[in-house]
């Protein structure tokens, strides 16, 4: 384990001078250096303790190398300069509490932490970018109504640089995971997250729930089509039964990889909100889901579905980018196996 420090001189903007009192010899980033990890993004508040655990669940299961982040604003940020022994103090105190993440004595993983400093989301982008990072762990604010994203989660959604790990606020719970939902919509790039939640689930001796929501028909000028309720429930028929066939598929396979899955249709509905309330029933603890599903739209970070679930859902979501590759095999995992994650630029 080790502990890295990102120094003002480095992460300042470049057209300024760097204050005289802040510059320090930059640490270069070494290409050994870029290894499969996840970057988990901890502040000093109380739900730090919980995006760790649920950072450090996922990475076991993946044979992901973990570095607890954390962003505090640099000198150059304020309107006048800082004084320089308060922010060397205030640096030396955020490493020392960010440096207990990764040698705690339970961590299985390997597990360092990089103290930056400057905008948080572009910092923690340009750092994971630098360094191999597959994955990123950021926590949800409490939300009833409005979206549950704060402005740096919100934008390293926006980015879709990176597969994103959303965790909602609240305690710490029990370690690991005993029911994974899966949103499944019929395409290719839904059931792609599959090798990431079966090596999950097998980890955590967890259940797979895979979910299909039939849309709702939308039908233009519905008044003017005849024997239009007919010809709708033809169609939700027709959805639900090709929707069931492909899950039995998809639970074949799985059992054969030796997860026990169940499978769940739903709908015809809204499945932003349908799936939302599945996890709550099912009592699920963790989703995983791609990031885009039939729509498959590359001009935009997510689908619907999932830019939904990111502000709402009420466990951690896993978000799964389209420019992660895998490929699981069959043996049983534990924390110190081989990541088999590839990373496209």
């Amino acid at each position: 384990m080790n502990s890295q420090i990102r120094y003002f001189a480095e992460a300042g903007p470049r057209s300024r001078p760097v204050p005289q009192y802040m510059e320090q010899p930059r640490m270069a980033v070494r290409s050994e250096n870029k290894v499969p990890r996840l970057v988990a993004c901890v502040d000093d508040g109380e739900q730090a303790n919980a995006i760790s655990d649920h950072a450090l669940a996922i990475a076991c299961s993946l044979g992901l190398e973990v570095t607890f982040a954390r962003v505090i604003e640099a000198p150059g940020h304020f309107a006048s300069p800082a004084d320089p022994i308060e922010w060397q103090l205030r640096r030396r105190v955020q490493h020392e509490d960010l440096s207990k993440f990764a040698n705690q004595d339970e961590v299985e993983v390997r597990a360092n932490s990089v103290l930056l400093a400057g905008n948080p989301a572009e910092e923690i982008t340009d750092w994971a970018q630098g360094h191999g990072a597959t994955m990123l762990a950021i926590g949800r604010r409490r939300s009833d109504k409005t979206r549950g994203l704060g402005s740096t989660a919100q934008a390293l959604l926006d980015r879709a640089d990176h597969s994103l790990l959303l965790v909602p606020p609240g305690p710490p719970g029990e370690a690991g995971y005993r029911r994974i939902m899966v949103p499944i919509d019929g395409s290719t790039r839904a059931d792609s997250v599959l090798p990431i939640a079966r090596r999950i689930a097998r980890t955590h001796a967890a259940d797979l729930i895979l979910v299909h929501i039939v849309p709702r028909l939308e039908v233009v000028g519905a008044s003017r089509v005849p024997q239009l309720e007919q010809l709708r429930s033809q169609i939700d028929v027709h959805n639900k039964r090709n929707a069931v066939q492909h899950l039995d598929e998809l639970r074949r396979r799985s059992i054969e990889d030796g997860v026990d899955v169940k499978t769940i249709t739903r709908g015809p509905g809204d499945p932003r909100s349908m799936l939302r309330e599945l996890a709550i029933e099912q009592k699920a603890d963790l989703i995983v889901m791609a990031s885009h599903g039939n729509t498959g739209l590359d001009d935009v970070p997510c689908g619907s579905v999932a830019e939904y679930l990111a502000g709402h859902a009420p466990v951690p979501l896993l978000i799964v980018r389209p420019n992660i590759k895998c490929s699981f095999g069959h043996e049983a995992s534990n924390c110190r196996n081989a990541s088999v994650f590839r990373f496209e630029e």
